[in-house]
């Protein structure tokens, strides 16, 4: 296959949906002489900041002189996007190449009746194929979805576990409450192994601690009270914190905006030092790379400034854990600010209570359609905000945004699904 049939081929497999189990893509592995051994590996599960805080352990290890693989979804710009080589996006030829190779042998797992991957799991595969390509020294795995039963979760050793901040979502596969999401976020962290944790909320800690206990994990649980924020912005912060690794309080400077971003950012910090104790391309990393590191660490599409004047930024907000950090960065950073919002969500995504968290904000509203078969059309949307008594419009296509944005001396915030910000950035950008 060339490039082009192979996004034919995994848009057709997406249309079948997804199947949650690890069987298929074992044996799928299997037939590909199991190219997700042998390599070191960080494997993140949750809810919200997986890309984030992997975006800080990326950075620091390719600015210490590492190999580094990274397999990432959703993606925001471009499908070659969900792998990485040293933060490269791999080409086109290398996606048909290896695709084509992975189809092989699902292909020939159809004729002899073993299951049929799914795209995700086709993707997975991929991704494992691609590393042992590059001779990775280190590859950074993200869960698609949970962690039990995701298809990432097929590597057995020689792994560092983290999880990121832990909300509702998902439910319908997950579970209703957070203590039954933790436990199917924690179904990657295998006994004896090591787990860093983002500071959680204490339906999700209780889990953890018990689980960890139980099956002999090493668990760095970081405290947020042992930081201490020296200045904040929307431009970033700078603060101070000791890792149980590298020892001393070191002062640390990021470059992304939101509280949140701070503990993502430790949460990473301790990952780096984990690597440094457990991995030998740890050897590379020093302290002062990885502040250099920090600084530099970009992360489009979360709570990222696009434009000045007027000020515009794009935020993937799409569950009400994010909406509510949204929220809170908001009121934090533009306390006597007017704030119009353009909102795109997805029809399966909790919209009703987006609007009610971010009502408090809302000046007025326009609202948008991705064009994600799952998107929620704007004019229903629109309807939903009004039933709210806020001031709402419909535009007919994202392009209208341009007409909509203007320097009239408010704060423009797109926002309400990953799906519109990649196309919200290039239009802006232009």
């Amino acid at each position: 296959m060339n490039y082009n049939e192979s996004l034919i081929y995994i848009k057709e497999k997406e249309k079948k949906g997804s199947v949650f189990g690890l069987d298929t893509v074992k044996e799928l592995l299997r037939r590909l002489d199991n190219p997700e051994k042998g390599i070191p590996a960080v494997h993140i599960a949750g809810t919200n900041g997986k890309g984030s805080i992997m975006s800080f352990v990326e950075e620091a290890l390719v600015k210490a002189g590492v190999n580094v693989g990274r397999y990432i979804s959703p993606t925001i710009y471009d499908y070659r996007e969900r792998w990485t080589h040293n933060k490269e996006w791999a080409s086109e030829d290398e996606v048909a190449e290896v695709l084509t190779e992975v189809r092989f042998a699902a292909d020939e797992m159809e004729k002899d009746d073993a299951g049929s991957p799914t795209a995700f799991e086709l993707e997975t595969a991929a991704a494992f194929v691609l590393f042992r390509r590059w001779k990775c020294d280190i590859i950074l795995v993200e869960c698609g979805m949970g962690g039990r039963l995701d298809a990432t979760n097929v590597i057995e050793e020689n792994v560092i576990n983290v999880l990121a901040s832990i909300s509702r979502d998902h439910m319908q596969v997950l579970g209703e409450s957070i203590e039954e999401i933790t436990e199917e976020k924690l179904g990657i962290v295998r006994k004896g192994s090591i787990l860093v944790s983002y500071p959680q909320v204490s339906e999700a800690d209780r889990v953890i601690v018990d689980y960890t206990k139980n099956n002999k994990v090493r668990l760095i649980d970081i405290d947020e009270y042992s930081i201490k924020i020296l200045n904040e912005g929307i431009d970033g912060s700078t603060f101070e914190y000791r890792s149980s690794n590298i020892g001393e309080a070191v002062e640390i400077h990021i470059g992304l905006g939101g509280r949140y971003q701070i503990y993502n950012a430790v949460t990473a910090l301790e990952v780096l030092g984990e690597i440094m104790r457990s991995f030998p391309c740890g050897k590379n990393l020093k302290k002062r790379v990885i502040l250099k590191a920090f600084d530099s660490t970009r992360w489009d599409g979360r709570f990222q400034v696009i434009r000045r004047e007027p000020e515009v930024i794009v935020d993937g907000a799409h569950n009400e854990d994010a909406w509510r950090k949204l929220a809170e960065s908001l009121e934090r950073y533009y306390p006597d600010r007017k704030l119009v919002f353009i909102i795109g969500v997805l029809a399966d995504k909790e919209y009703h209570k987006m609007i009610d968290i971010l009502k408090p904000l809302v000046k007025k509203a326009y609202t948008i359609e991705s064009d994600n078969p799952r998107a929620l059309p704007a004019k229903e949307l629109t309807d939903e905000l009004k039933k709210k008594n806020i001031e709402a419009v419909a535009l007919d296509k994202i392009s209208d945004i341009l007409d909509v944005v203007t320097n009239d001396g408010n704060v423009y915030i797109i926002c309400g699904s990953l799906s519109i910000s990649g196309e919200v950035i290039d239009l802006l950008a232009e």
